[in-house]
């Protein structure tokens, strides 16, 4: 097994390795638990608000949970284990699987694809290339079911956070561009405190700003189950 790692840390290049540290940047706490305001802006410039709760353990597990507005209250979307997502309706008091390019849909009225809050790591199903100076080009892996044909990352300096990810359609299109800013540290941990996703396309913009959050508490894995959903 030793003799494994070594050879496949050898036929990594630049980018595998560029790409390794983005991820380990973006999951340096064990878990989290954040609270988060979405402002969705259409293009006719009318906002619409929205407050989310977010927990994540590990690299695999997360919860992304509305608390308003109140017809949304309790509506989710669970990614148990960093592949799957359920989407979550209390009305209905069951979770959907998603699948194939429906992970590519808009989470309930925001400018967020379901595939990418679903996302705490690229290297899993992405091969990247370099595409310049803290750059890199992704593409799905064989056998990856995703809506964009191609990712385009933009990395910061330093602490190797994403600043910018562009996603791109079959034809070359650009479908989406999120942006991260305002990167503070609480407990120790980076974080980017305001993020904007713009669909192109549609022309609208929503702006998520976090407006608490907290690292290392110990979450149980029995909040990422369905069970738990259903109570």
């Amino acid at each position: 097994m030793l003799c494994l790692f070594v050879a496949m840390l050898a036929l990594a290049g630049p980018a595998d390795d560029l790409l390794a540290k983005v991820d380990k940047a973006a999951n340096q706490a064990s878990d989290a638990h954040v609270l988060i305001t979405m402002a969705t802006t259409d293009k006719k410039g009318r906002p619409v608000e929205r407050t989310v709760e977010l927990w994540q353990k590990g690299d695999d597990k997360r919860l992304i949970q509305f608390n308003s507005p109140a017809r949304l209250a309790g509506t989710a979307m669970l990614v148990p284990d960093g592949d799957t997502i359920y989407l979550y309706l209390p009305a209905y008091d069951r979770a959907r699987r998603i699948v194939g390019e429906s992970r590519g849909d808009a989470f309930i009225g925001t400018d967020f694809a379901m595939e990418d809050l679903a996302r705490t790591s690229f290297a899993a199903e992405w091969s990247p290339a370099e595409a310049g100076l803290n750059a890199l080009t992704l593409t799905p892996q064989e056998g990856v079911k995703t809506s964009s044909a191609r990712i385009e990352l933009k990395i910061r300096e330093g602490d190797f956070l994403p600043s910018m990810i562009e996603h791109y359609d079959a034809e070359g299109s650009l479908m989406r561009r999120i942006t991260f800013d305002d990167v503070r540290e609480v407990d120790g941990v980076p974080l980017a405190h305001s993020v904007t996703v713009e669909d192109v396309p549609k022309k609208r913009t929503t702006l998520a700003t976090v407006t608490s959050a907290e690292f290392d508490k110990g979450l149980d894995d029995s909040l990422f189950t369905i069970t738990q959903l259903q109570r």
